[in-house]
């Protein structure tokens, strides 16, 4: 048997421990590091269950003393599924070179963007669309951001030009600049998403 996260649940890692963002309760928490080794393992190896405790297929000596545990807080916390499947998870959790998050998660545009020549068109497109983006986000949660960004759809995002969305992240942070509210990091994706998406950038 596998396990699975639910469909609405995205896992990351950020240094050793890991961030869990349910869509459906528009909420994220940050697991331990030793329930992030738990999700690990129940994301990329298959187990049985002998005496109603679960055991590695190809090792039954390896799991945490309290693995039973943590996979019943996991699914009471609406993380995993309750439900056990007969093939791997589609989105495996992989911990790389990458996994140690943002240098600096208090996001700050760079001096430099604000030189750069970017036509007043594309400013104003990104200042409406940090509008969009954030009336979504505090009106109607993440959930409802994430629908409306698969809403457009990525079928004609056919550029590949890295100067052209060079220039769109330009745009976007001199929009921020003048927006009257902070922009933070998940408003500065989402709208640089949307931006993409709309000047059929393949991201």
């Amino acid at each position: 048997m596998y396990f699975h996260p639910h469909k609405y649940v995205y896992l990351t890692y950020f240094n050793c421990e890991i961030i869990v963002l349910n869509l459906r309760k528009d909420q994220y928490v940050i697991l331990s590091e030793d329930i992030a080794e738990v999700i690990c393992l129940v994301l990329n190896n298959q187990f049985n269950q002998e005496q109603g405790r679960y055991i590695l297929v190809d090792n039954k000596n390896c799991l945490p003393q309290d693995f039973d545990e943590v996979i019943e807080y996991l699914q009471d916390n609406d993380i995993l599924s309750n439900k056990t499947h007969d093939y791997p998870a589609i989105r495996l959790l992989k911990k790389g070179r990458s996994s140690a998050g943002a240098p600096n998660i208090d996001w700050r545009m760079l001096n430099n963007d604000l030189d750069d020549k970017v036509p007043s068109k594309f400013i104003i497109e990104a200042y409406f669309l940090l509008i969009k983006v954030y009336l979504l986000f505090k009106i109607f949660g993440f959930y409802r951001l994430i629908k409306a960004i698969k809403r457009q759809g990525r079928d004609n995002c056919i550029n590949r030009n890295s100067k052209d969305f060079q220039l769109l992240a330009t745009a976007l942070n001199k929009a921020c600049f003048y927006f009257p509210v902070r922009v933070k990091c998940l408003e500065w994706s989402a709208a640089l998403t949307f931006y993409g998406i709309k000047k059929k950038m393949e991201m």
